[in-house]
């Protein structure tokens, strides 16, 4: 997808004697967005910044085999190849030589050459001093696109995505971090961002204020043909785009919310910098039981990490893996501000989303289930997000009211829409992943943020897994043999989806707990990489045991005769 830009100036922070003020251009591509404030507390917005570029120029994807044989044989080769070349160049030169001898020289050949040469270079020396200074092309390698900056009633909060598509950071700050002054426009935009930047925020003291200034100045005048005024095009990858709302999707998700003190996470920290595992698993074990406080196990070490804090308020005892450790490095520069880490775990491999408390600020670092189990593939969060149907009537109230409001908790929502939970849980889910809404776990709400100025269309996301279409297919095929309430509203559903046996457990919510199918998909990731279409059917089926079903579209819901 092409993405313009358009910027006055740069990014920058402005010092003053004993104040400053951080000042970030926004795009002027996109609507009008401003904002102003003095910081209350510098040193936590510096550390939770900071950690934001520590997420967008994250990069965890391992590291190619080495190679070192083979670059040797191949650098033998191209020896011999340019000895060749060295003798032929040598034996046709001769040959051109003596055929030139009976030639006379042009004039002013050799004055030409060196004019010329001196042009080349003046040339290709301006440029790479241009490239030095701003580096772009290097720059888009590091951050696909600039941050995204959203200007809400009751707080600002920048979001950005990791190179890897592994890794997602947003920085929040409420009303309460500022002494605001000056205009205020609501809205989400991109802002001009820079390594130079990341500098200038380590400069953020406390013993001068500083303003956080959010400038609309480019809006107000002319800038074409201004030496200070840029457009850049980028072309962002589909599956970044498609991680993006991936990750707004899975903060809407039901999980099992853990209360961590930051002693818990620091240890956690501390271990894995000092050690390094030479075998697996390389997983952290969360081992769950309601009343208590959590475990936390550190393997391949079988090393248990202190939990003093709250107990936990789940409904049973369970364990619970996650991947992708080494990514919350990102949390060190945090964790002397925070006041507890809170950790959403949807499932053992499955994403989980980790909230650090500072105050009238946080920080929230979503985590794929491995590194290169990136949101916009392999963690199929459309699959375990139960049968969540949407309709256009539905889908349309829930933005028009989000966009007027810009934030509303579910209640609010169903008394302004006048939909039925499950209707705007669909909604909602349809408009997280098309960029549009994302979930704010602290203050539980909904809040509108486009990410792109238009909403990501099926083209751009592209197509539904295979298997969950598959599913769909496969549905009437499906006999259920037995149906069972477990409590809690768990049921437990055993059936044959064709000529396949499987069975599930699921919840309140219709998501898969546990589920068992004796297909390949299924022995290769078991849920991990979302239900297999054996699965997929099977709930379809229990979800209406009597009607045929035809395969549904992501924009209609289900429909019986």
């Amino acid at each position: 997808m092409n993405f313009a830009l358009s910027y006055l100036g740069h990014s920058e922070l402005q010092i003053e004697g004993d104040s400053a003020a951080l000042r970030f251009a926004p795009n002027l591509a996109r609507e009008r967005v401003s904002f102003e404030g003095t910081i209350l507390d510098p040193l936590r917005f510096r550390e939770g910044i900071s950690a934001l570029h520590d997420v967008v120029v994250g990069d965890h994807r391992v590291a190619p085999k080495d190679r070192s044989a083979y670059e040797a044989w191949r650098q033998e080769q191209e020896q011999e190849q340019r000895q060749l070349h060295q003798q032929l160049l040598e034996r046709n030169t001769q040959a051109e030589l003596e055929a030139l001898a009976t030639e006379a020289i042009p004039a002013g050949l050799e004055e030409d050459f060196r004019r010329l040469h001196r042009k080349y270079w003046g040339i290709r020396v301006g440029w790479a001093n241009e490239l030095m200074r701003s580096d772009p092309e290097l720059f888009r390698h590091l951050v696909p696109c600039d941050p995204v900056v959203s200007v809400a009633p009751d707080t600002v909060f920048f979001e950005c995505f990791a190179k890897d598509e592994s890794s997602y950071g947003c920085f929040y700050a409420d009303r309460g971090a500022f002494r605001t002054a000056g205009e205020v426009s609501l809205g989400t935009t991109n802002v001009d961002y820079s390594i130079a930047l990341y500098d200038h925020f380590q400069s953020l003291r406390t013993y001068r204020s500083t303003k956080l200034l959010v400038d609309p100045g480019g809006f107000d005048v002319k800038v074409q043909g201004q030496g200070s005024h840029r457009e850049e095009k980028i072309d962002l990858p589909p599956s970044w785009l498609r991680g993006f709302g991936q990750i707004a999707a899975a903060t809407g998700l039901p999980g099992r919310t853990v209360s961590l003190p930051v002693e818990s996470v620091y240890s956690i920290l501390v271990y894995l910098e000092r050690h390094r595992e030479k075998k697996g698993p390389r997983s952290i074990r969360f081992q769950l039981e309601p009343g208590r406080s959590p475990r936390i196990v550190l393997d391949p070490w079988e090393v248990e990490i202190a939990v003093h804090g709250p107990v936990y308020r789940g409904e049973r005892a369970e364990e619970i893996k996650i991947w992708g450790r080494r990514r919350l490095g990102v949390l060190a520069r945090t964790l002397p501000f925070a006041e507890r880490i809170d950790v959403q775990l949807l499932g053992s491999g499955l994403p989980s989303i980790w909230t650090a408390h500072m105050g009238d600020m946080r920080f929230v670092l979503a985590l794929s289930g491995w590194t290169t189990n990136d949101w916009s593939g392999g963690a199929a969060l459309d699959q375990l997000a139960g049968q969540l149907h949407n309709d256009a009537r539905t889908t349309d109230a829930v933005a028009r009211a989000l966009r007027t409001e810009r934030r509303a908790t579910l209640a609010e929502l169903s008394t302004t829409t006048g939909g039925s939970r499950e209707a705007l849980l669909g909604s909602l889910h349809r408009l997280a992943k098309r960029g549009q809404v994302i979930y704010d776990f602290a203050t539980g709400v909904y809040r509108w943020r486009s990410i792109m100025p238009a909403p990501l269309t099926d083209s751009i996301l592209g197509p539904e897994p295979p298997e969950l279409l598959a599913g769909r297919t496969l549905v009437n095929d499906t006999t259920i043999s037995r149906d069972e309430l477990l409590g809690n509203g768990r049921v437990l559903v055993v059936g044959r989806a064709g000529k396949t046996s499987c069975e599930a457990i699921l919840d309140a919510d219709h998501r898969f707990t546990r589920a068992k199918c004796s297909c390949r998909f299924f022995h290769k990731a078991r849920l991990r990489g979302g239900p297999c279409r054996h699965l997929i059917a099977l709930r379809l089926r229990h979800l209406d045991p009597l009607t045929p079903l035809t395969p549904l579209t992501p924009h209609a819901p289900k429909t019986t005769p």
